[in-house]
């Protein structure tokens, strides 16, 4: 079924009882949101990797987002301070920099940087 508004626009929005295009149009609209649905990426905040990181603050997160190669936001909102990541790419950048996953990896991190960087 085609979803034409145009051409059915009385019996949506002027007619204000149920009908057989309402009904038609909303089941067509209601699968239609299921597949959508499926097809929504998972996306992070910084608040997420916050909890996700084991970090004790938002400026830690801002350091590590501050990265060139930390991954791009794909949405934001609240004028821009609200930055949205996916989720993959989080995970990409993770498997590229291990030390920042739990604080046992970064004490460790930075032990090491210590004995072999500044020694």
């Amino acid at each position: 079924m085609d979803l034409d508004f145009k051409s059915s626009k009385y019996d949506l929005f002027d007619d204000w009882h149920q009908n057989k295009t309402k009904q038609a149009f909303t089941q067509k609209l209601q699968q239609q949101a299921q597949v959508e649905k499926t097809q929504l990426p998972q996306l992070l905040s910084r608040e997420d990797l916050k909890i996700r990181w084991q970090m004790n603050s938002r400026q830690s997160v801002h350091q590590v987002a501050s990265k060139p190669d930390f991954p791009q936001p794909v949405f934001s909102f609240n004028h821009g301070k609200t930055p949205l990541y996916l989720k993959t790419e989080i995970k990409i950048f993770e498997i590229n920099h291990p030390w920042l996953i739990t604080p046992g990896a970064r004490l460790a991190y930075s032990q090491w940087i210590l004995h072999n960087v500044i020694d």
